[in-house]
């Protein structure tokens, strides 16, 4: 796991996508990636935005 990646701020995270984005399961917020691009990637992708978009929402959350 990337030493940047603070799980308890991906928790906290982690629901207030939930709240901003309906179509997001429990299953697609699951940390199961070898990285975090991984993980914003495949969020973002469903999201249909950028990783970049992806990583500032995060950022501003």
């Amino acid at each position: 796991m990337e030493e940047d990646f603070d799980l308890k701020k991906w928790e906290n995270a982690k629901w207030k996508l939930k709240d901003l984005y309906p179509q997001l399961t429990d299953s697609d917020l699951i940390w199961r990636h070898e990285t975090k691009n991984a993980l914003y990637n495949m969020i973002a992708t469903k999201l249909l935005i950028s990783n970049k978009e992806f990583s500032d929402l995060i950022d501003s959350l």
